[in-house]
């Protein structure tokens, strides 16, 4: 694929974009970009062990265990597991932070992807879903 030089998109520029969008909002109710990453996928997959964290987010276990902790020292994670077996949920203040980042990011996407029609929203979720299923393979 050749990138057209009229054009200023990628990765990098989506990321700035969503961030400007977001990390205020964030920060207005307690949390950084990645512990909202990390409260959304604990609220989809309720019971993750660390290590199932760590693959779901892409980063290593020591990034997960710093992040969850502080999750955990904020009130946001709970840990039902035994010992150093872990099986993280949300508490009740943790659900209600993670719906209410999930609205900031809904916010920010949908501000970015204002232009489309729904054909190419759609297509476009599409898209991202082929990306996303070879990334999880290549990292698998």
């Amino acid at each position: 694929m050749e990138v057209d030089k009229d054009c200023v998109y990628g990765p990098r520029m989506i990321k700035t974009y969503l961030d400007r969008h977001t990390v205020g909002r964030f920060q207005e109710i307690g949390i950084s970009v990645a512990e909202a990453q990390f409260l959304g996928m604990i609220r989809v997959n309720d019971g993750l062990s660390m290590r199932e964290l760590s693959e779901k987010v892409a980063v290593d276990k020591a990034h997960t265990t710093r992040t969850v902790q502080v999750l955990m020292d904020k009130g946001l994670v709970a840990n039902q597991g035994q010992g150093h077996m872990y099986r993280l949920s949300l508490t009740e203040k943790g659900t209600e932070t993670a719906l209410q980042a999930r609205a900031i990011i809904n916010e920010a996407w949908n501000s970015l992807l204002r232009d489309l029609t729904p054909e190419e929203n759609e297509a476009l979720i599409s898209i991202l879903r082929k990306m996303s299923r070879v990334i999880r393979e290549d990292l698998a």
